[in-house]
């Protein structure tokens, strides 16, 4: 009686477990349901991102050309070897003709060090032959329409029009932690689409430092591999917010650090190329040097700002905006800035004749200053009209100009001169040289040419201090 009593127990005890079991099975499929759906939402926008980018993304293909001597039928052979392959993407198309954008060094050739094999000029050399093959496998042969090495970038012209294009997305406005997709033609194994987030923005990783490159960088942890190069990385609304363009990796494949150039910039280069085969850089005119943490924070500079302007260039927009030397820089156009690169990058994405709006810091709080771009040869105008005003003091580094206020005003300061190491900057005014007197035209710097010292008296921040100049 005990016995079955104890059986009986076991089991209402067993189905009592199994029916809690089953409970909770039921609450985790339910739950499951639940939270999928936004997974699956996710998923559904790398399905659509697919259908949309897919037939935008080609694969480059480059081939090398070699003459062969037949010694037996004493004739010349070409033979073609292909060489390198990598992936690109389609950005501009009209009824007749399509435009690319890959990488520069998926179509000019590279040695073993990774840089570019320069030709009797110094010019780039690409390859004899480039073909594009399209999403739906047709294959057309390339003319490099132009290739820009500090960026990496280069424009390839195919003669098919009407073809679909991406669109372009703000870099400008990409965060840390956004998904992206990085798509393209990784090790010659056809189309393939990976998934990542944004690690990291603004990163340098020295690449092109050997052609003073712009690397300002969006680094992925999506997949990239060799043949990914030149191929797209889409956010989540189906826009090329990069390009892909090189890996860190201690095996040569993907790491986990993968580096896109920012959209902004690839998008002005490409259009550049497109329509001149060349690139314009937009200028501002000004020298920038980078402050220790420990003198930024001693000058009350807000953030991680450490960018400060060295020199104004004369006659230069930055100096017709109002920058003056000491400045620290904080943002432009409301883009915070904190590296040199970043900098570059960004005056480098803007065209000539954009107004950019400068924030910085000045003696203890922030102002503001309006630039124009110009080109490097309207800022050499400038620059040439503003020299021919002044008059050289160039052992010691100044340009100095003459005008209706006391003294000599100083218009540039050659970096590492000696009136630089004095702290002498644009903006301040000589007034005096201790034997010959007191300076109020340019004419009066007609005996201190040849001098081997020269003490001045300046007039810097309404201060005037004696500095003394020896060489």
């Amino acid at each position: 009686m005990l016995r079955a009593l104890l059986l009986l127990i076991a089991l209402v005890t067993a189905a009592s477990a199994a029916s809690a079991a089953d409970d909770a099975r039921a609450r985790a499929k339910a739950e499951l349901a639940e939270v999928s759906k936004e997974a699956l939402r996710l998923s559904r926008a790398f399905n659509l991102i697919h259908e949309l980018a897919a037939p935008t993304v080609v694969s480059i293909h480059t081939r090398e050309q070699y003459r062969l001597i037949n010694r037996w039928e004493l004739r010349e052979e070409v033979r073609e070897v292909q060489v390198g392959e990598g992936s690109g993407f389609l950005f501009s198309s009209d009824d007749k003709t399509t435009f690319v954008l890959t990488n520069a060094h998926v179509v000019a050739q590279t040695n073993g060090k990774q840089e570019f094999i320069r030709g009797a000029k110094g010019q780039p050399v690409a390859y004899d032959k480039i073909a594009v093959v399209t999403n739906d496998n047709r294959s057309y042969e390339a003319e490099l329409v132009g290739l820009d090495l500090q960026t990496d970038l280069a424009v390839l012209r195919i003669p098919i029009g009407a073809l679909p294009t991406v669109e372009w997305a703000n870099s400008d406005q990409a965060r840390v932690g956004d998904w992206v997709l990085a798509e393209g033609f990784p090790f010659g194994k056809g189309y393939s689409a990976t998934s990542g987030i944004i690690s990291a923005t603004d990163r340098s990783t020295g690449i092109y430092s050997g052609v003073r490159g712009f690397e300002s960088f969006i680094q992925t942890d999506a997949a990239i591999n060799p043949g990914n190069s030149g191929g797209p990385l889409f956010n989540l609304e189906g826009k090329v917010v990069g390009v892909n363009a090189n890996i860190i990796s201690p095996t040569g494949v993907n790491a986990g650090l993968g580096f896109a150039i920012p959209a902004n910039l690839a998008r002005r280069v490409a259009e550049d190329l497109m329509d001149d085969g060349k690139v314009t850089r937009p200028m501002v005119g000004v020298e920038i040097k980078e402050l220790s943490t420990d003198d930024a924070v001693a000058m009350g500079v807000p953030g991680l700002h450490t960018l400060q302007i060295r020199s104004v260039v004369p006659g230069s927009p930055a100096e017709s905006g109002g920058v003056r030397a000491g400045d620290v820089l904080l943002a432009i156009d409301r883009l915070s800035i904190q590296s040199w690169q970043q900098f570059r990058a960004r005056i480098a994405s803007t065209r000539i004749g954009d107004s950019l709006d400068f924030a910085l810091w000045r003696e203890g709080k922030e102002v503001t200053a309006k630039i124009t771009t110009v080109a490097a040869d309207q800022l050499a105008v400038k620059v040439g009209e503003r020299m021919r005003q002044g008059a050289h003091l160039g052992e010691f580094g100044l340009l100095l100009g003459a005008d209706d206020k006391p003294g000599l005003a100083v218009l540039h300061v050659q970096p590492e001169s000696l009136a630089d190491q004095a702290g002498i900057t644009a903006g301040d005014r000589i007034l005096h040289e201790r034997t010959s007197g007191a300076l109020h035209k340019l004419t009066d710097l007609d005996t201190l040419v040849d001098r081997k010292e020269v003490v001045l008296q300046v007039l810097k921040d309404g201060r005037s201090i004696w500095v003394r100049l020896r060489r």
